[in-house]
């Protein structure tokens, strides 16, 4: 009867979810345009909400959700409606008298705290740049071209069914900022322009705050062609030990049918982002959200995976299977897993689709029971 109940209430929430937001393809979305005087200015982003049901052999967490939350509805409840994975930023940019074109971006997540204490919006990139026939340069925080690789060719790169996320096959380095994270705080990041056979190239400098003066740096070079886009990326976060990680990987393919691939060699960096390290606390000079462990010896903590697309009529269906191997030196012998995600996407207009998919983490550690989690969501882009 309990199990009849659940699943009742999943489809009560799923038809809800449906219903509600399909009403919105009626409109046409746009983004918001403003001018003033030389200026162009837009708001932007993306409302995203899903349904999830987890079955967790400890305690479910991912980026967005833990279940140990100390607000009072989600208190150790694996059933729960989100809608915390939402964006929005402001950006705009202005032609300036030499030709060159000044621009700018900030951009916020959009959280709906149920405690006092929460936080609304927190942020993600915020910058300033300059386009021109040099190229693009950026400063202030800003996603590495490790980060924006990645998210480039997973199909649900910022929805519940990620591989950044509660399935952990693309590295913690593609996701939070800080120094050493997936979005670079006090950067300096240059990309190349794209030459005329698709090769691009990429390299960022970050300034690090604390007292030791340790800047992070990484660079990387991407191809593009109408089937194909590839690419590898390097990333060192100049502490002192291992702290390093390289990375490769693409996509093939047509919109009917699409292979996707990457792998990270982890040189100590992935150990560190993802807490595999077996360093203690005296151990560290941090600033808060940074990566600044010194003297880590974590290594071997490769995280891979492949996938595919296929697309009939308007459904488009995807498999991912990847793995996050053991760590070195870390702080358990068996810290890694493996992971697979099976899930569907319906567009209901340029700006609005729908998806569902089951997500499955299996332990290297035989005492952990593996994680499941079904989701089904909407995203609306405008």
């Amino acid at each position: 009867m309990i199990k009849i109940m659940e699943t009742g209430k999943f489809f009560f929430w799923a038809a809800m979810i449906v219903a509600a937001l399909a009403l919105s393809v009626s409109f046409t979305v746009q983004a918001a345009e403003l001018g003033r005087d030389d200026w162009s200015v837009q708001i932007d982003g993306a409302l995203r909400v899903s349904y999830n049901e987890e079955d967790c052999g400890s305690t479910c967490r991912d980026l967005w959700h833990n279940a140990e939350s100390d607000t009072v509805s989600n208190e150790g409840s694996n059933t729960y409606l989100a809608g915390d994975i939402s964006q929005v930023g402001i950006s705009g940019f202005r032609r300036l008298d030499s030709g060159i074109r000044a621009f700018f971006m900030t951009e916020w997540r959009i959280d709906t705290p149920e405690g006092e204490n929460g936080e609304i919006l927190s942020n993600f990139e915020q910058y300033l740049g300059l386009d021109g026939p040099f190229g693009l340069l950026r400063v202030g925080v800003i996603e590495t071209p490790y980060m924006q690789t990645g998210k480039m060719i997973d199909p649900f790169t910022s929805d519940a069914l990620s591989t950044r996320f509660f399935v952990d096959i693309q590295s913690a380095l593609h996701h939070s900022n800080g120094k050493g994270r997936g979005r670079a705080t006090n950067t300096i990041r240059y990309d190349a322009p794209i030459s005329s056979s698709g090769f691009g190239v990429q390299a960022f400098y970050s300034v690090d705050n604390s007292k030791d003066d340790d800047n992070s740096y990484g660079a990387g070079l991407t191809y593009t062609s109408q089937g194909a886009k590839l690419f590898a990326q390097y990333y060192d976060n100049g502490e002192s030990g291992d702290d390093e990680a390289y990375k490769f990987g693409g996509s093939m393919g047509s919109e009917r049918f699409m292979i996707f691939f990457q792998y990270e060699y982890d040189n100590g960096l992935i150990s560190l982002a993802e807490n595999l390290s077996s360093l203690g606390s005296e151990d560290v000079d941090t600033a808060e959200g940074d990566n600044t462990y010194e003297h880590n010896h974590t290594t071997g903590a490769d995280v891979w995976y492949v996938g595919a697309s296929y697309s009939t009529g308007r459904i488009r269906i995807i498999y991912e299977y990847g793995e996050r191997k053991n760590s070195s030196k870390g702080l358990v012998d068996k810290d890694g897993h493996t992971a697979w995600i099976l899930g569907i996407s319906l567009p209901l207009d340029k700006d609005f689709y729908l998806y569902a998919g089951y997500l499955e983490k299996d332990y290297n550690d035989d005492a952990r029971d593996k994680d499941t989690r079904f989701t089904v969501g909407a995203t609306l882009i405008f």
